[in-house]
């Protein structure tokens, strides 16, 4: 395929030869959206990892696409990175899961913080987010659809290997961190509005978080997670093209 290829999400595709019937949503997006007919190309991916060319077979109530030979070459990062966001409002939740997905964010967790200003979180609100991943994620050409996960109290202690970064103003500077070799994961934590409590961030240094910080300019809630996510990316994984100078990962 050249050129732009317009992409479908198909979960559990079997594989090549396979004729696969596309979601109601999916099925509106390629037949009264893109206004694909029986015959035009485009790709189909499953959301965890997997991609394939395609063509449209029939446009009934339901999209079919004839599975082809599988698309090849990575376009995930190889460094698992989650972000745990601090709630914010609702719009700028919105915007940092759509970004952290398209730079690369394997997961995003929010957890409610003392200085949140949204309450509880309702499940139509997690769907969205998850329906903002997804649809980033189909843009952006990668073939995994991070996991939003649900609403937590405070990010948990990392499991071993895994590098925890907490963003806090007036600490290290992040590029200290970024020094090093690649860990076997990362995890970023960024707060809501008002920042971390000073007993939050005693809870989270307890449990092996790190503070770090994004320079002396104090960026907002929605922009410190998707620029930590982009640094570390850009450090050690494909926005900075570390595989090809031999970052090895730790652990």
């Amino acid at each position: 395929m050249t050129g732009r290829v317009w992409r479908a999400y198909a979960p559990a595709i079997p594989g090549p030869g396979a004729l696969v019937e596309l979601s109601q949503e999916e099925s509106h997006h390629v037949a009264r959206v893109l206004r694909l007919r029986a015959g035009d190309g485009l790709a189909v991916f499953d959301g965890e990892g997997r991609e394939f060319a395609a063509r449209v077979a029939s446009t009934g109530r339901r999209v079919s696409v004839s599975v082809g030979e599988p698309v090849r070459g990575r376009a995930d990062p190889e460094l698992s990175v989650t972000l745990w966001q601090g709630l914010c409002r609702p719009e700028r939740m919105d915007w940092v899961v759509q970004k952290a997905t398209e730079i690369g964010a394997a997961a995003l967790v929010p957890f409610d913080a003392g200085r949140s200003e949204t309450g509880r979180v309702a499940r139509p609100r997690l769907e969205r987010w998850r329906r903002i991943a997804l649809e980033a994620a189909k843009q952006s050409g990668r073939r995994v659809v991070p996991r939003v996960g649900d609403v937590v109290s405070l990010p948990p202690s990392p499991p071993a290997g895994v590098e925890a970064l907490l963003l806090q103003p007036g600490s290290e500077p992040i590029s200290v961190r970024l020094r090093g070799p690649r860990p076997v994961a990362l995890w970023v934590a960024a707060g809501p509005e008002g920042g971390f409590t000073a007993g939050e961030l005693r809870q989270l240094a307890g449990a092996g978080w790190r503070a770090c910080s994004l320079g002396p300019r104090t960026l907002r809630a929605e922009t410190a997670g998707p620029i930590a996510l982009a640094l570390a990316l850009y450090a050690w994984d494909d926005l900075g093209n570390r595989a090809s100078r031999g970052g090895e990962a730790r652990g």
